[in-house]
């Protein structure tokens, strides 16, 4: 009972060291999990508790399934606002800004074409000013053994996130020896009378004159006069009505967002033909051996821990997203080309309370209480060094620390309602960082299984639930959902996830946040 009890207090030491610490993003490995939300620390048994929570591996008289193996994979994929459309746009834009560049630093005269692509681009540079913008990737996948108490599995656990890094610093449109060259401000004639007044409203009604004067250089009286200029000089360079039309009507569309920059950067003194807005991509995947056990302590009370030797591959990458030589969908290929690869351990705990048992009685709702802490030792990885040919920008940006795996501590609750039917929460304890710049994950996750047949030898179950992130507004919520068919001792079960919100990617509306997982196992 002494080494017991010291057990005891060495796991609650361990989690009140953890709740000081960030930590990685938690994953939703799993179906169980993954149908009810997240919702799997106080609910966790069999081969996934080695993940969720190793205590789950404790078997008593009155449990199920304690030998088998299962096979799962899954991913997830997370965006925040609408940084896939506002990349994906500028990234398609590539070669009217080479166009736009090449005009500024000849002094060529504004083209229809350069007239719609100055706002386009500002508008879409603005949409990722902010620290909170991103994507991220995450995905799993792994075979688990399960033999009472003891439990071994490999697991593949791998994150990549793209950032975009805004230059908001060059986007002077005229400079020394370079500049484009508008035409006169004299009055419009004919049919872009009316292209010129709309251009100037918009001028007006947004209040960039004074910034965009500044910008071009400077010398026009007012909206009008730079309306002109804009319109007269597009038709010179060859523009017909409808292009300048089109030109005008994309450029007052956009100019509403692009106001912003505009009037932040009116004094401004780098060329836009020089804009650094580029795209990184910071990627790491865990190939983890574990050894997990999880004993009774005292009846109603379970502790578990796991072992892990994990061998880490850290990779990074950047494109310059207005380059275009380059494109957004490299980025991905680049970050493999440039890896490192390291080892270390990983040690996680978890402990599981059952009131019912502990009373050695009927309680009502049956509640259950779980707490684990993943990665108590915050294991670190190598980062690999920027290859000396990368653009200067881009190595400016690279990250040079150590990977972290840093502490993780989640709690859970279930009750249950009735005997075909659980009620499970998670709260992550720690605000823990991501590889997205400024946004943390803290996931409230709620969820429910109901069995629908309930019998040992033939049970559908059936999982709803919803997960929220508490630390950042920019992540949107989704719901999940999840379905098994388990005949005897096989079990197969598929489960899935959406957010409500939605982005447009080349004109296709997807979600902001999805992800899908499968297990197959026999469970005994």
């Amino acid at each position: 009972m002494k080494k017991k009890l010291c057990a005891m207090a060495l796991c609650l030491a361990a989690f009140s060291v953890a709740l000081r610490a960030d930590a990685q993003s938690w994953q939703l490995v799993g179906t169980r999990a993954m149908g009810m939300g997240g919702a799997g620390v106080a609910t966790a048994y069999g081969v996934d508790a080695q993940y969720w929570n190793p205590a789950g591996l404790a078997q008593d008289d009155n449990d199920l399934n304690d030998t088998g193996f299962a096979v799962n994979a899954g991913a997830a994929f997370q965006a925040t606002e609408n940084v896939l459309e506002s990349v994906g746009d500028l990234t398609d834009m590539a070669d009217r800004y080479k166009n736009l560049a090449d005009a500024i630093d000849n002094r060529h005269t504004v083209s229809a074409e350069n007239l719609s692509t100055i706002f386009e681009g500002l508008d879409d540079i603005s949409k990722l000013v902010g620290k909170d913008m991103g994507a991220l990737v995450d995905a799993d996948a792994g075979i688990g053994f399960k033999m009472k108490n003891f439990a071994v599995t490999a697991r593949a656990l791998g994150s990549m996130a793209v950032l975009p890094v805004v230059d908001t610093k060059n986007i002077g449109l005229a400079g020394a020896g370079a500049g484009l060259q508008l035409g006169s401000t004299g009055p419009v004639g004919g049919v872009n009378q009316s292209a010129a007044e709309r251009l100037a409203a918009a001028i007006d009604r947004y209040g960039v004159f004074d910034p965009l004067n500044q910008l071009l250089g400077g010398g026009y009286a007012n909206s009008q006069d730079m309306a002109n200029a804009f319109i007269n000089a597009a038709a010179a360079a060859g523009g017909s009505s409808q292009q300048i039309a089109d030109a005008v009507n994309a450029a007052v569309s956009s100019m509403g967002g692009a106001a912003e920059i505009i009037q932040q950067a009116a004094s401004s003194t780098g060329s836009y033909a020089d804009n650094q807005t580029l795209a990184m991509a910071d990627a790491a995947t865990f190939a983890e051996v574990s050894l997990g056990y999880g004993m009774q302590v005292i009846p109603g009370l379970k502790l578990g821990a796991n072992l892990k030797v994990i061998d880490g591959y850290t990779a990074q990458s950047g494109v310059m997203i207005l380059s275009d030589d380059q494109d957004i969908k490299d980025i991905f290929e680049k970050a493999y080309d440039n890896k490192k690869n390291s080892v270390n351990l990983g040690v996680d705990l978890g402990a599981q309370f059952n009131l019912s048992r502990a009373l050695d009685r009927e309680i009502l709702l049956n509640p259950q209480l779980g707490l684990t802490v993943r990665n108590i030792n915050g294991p670190k990885f190598d980062r690999p060094s920027a290859p000396a040919d990368l653009d200067p920008a881009i190595i400016a940006h690279w990250n040079t620390e150590k990977y972290q795996l840093r502490p993780q501590v989640r709690m859970g609750a279930a009750v249950n309602p009735f005997s075909f039917m659980t009620l499970a929460a998670d709260l992550d304890l720690t605000e823990n960082d991501t590889l997205l710049d400024g946004v943390q994950s803290r996931q409230l996750a709620v969820g429910m299984e109901i069995n629908l047949l309930n019998r040992p030898t033939f049970n559908i179950p059936l999982r709803l639930g919803y997960n929220k992130n508490l630390a950042s507004s920019a992540v949107a919520p989704y719901y999940t959902a999840g379905i098994g068919l388990n005949m005897m001792h096989f079990h197969l079960e598929l489960a899935g996830a959406i957010s409500d919100g939605t982005t447009d990617v080349d004109g296709t509306s997807v979600p902001d946040s999805a992800a899908a997982s499968l297990m197959i196992g026999l469970l005994f």
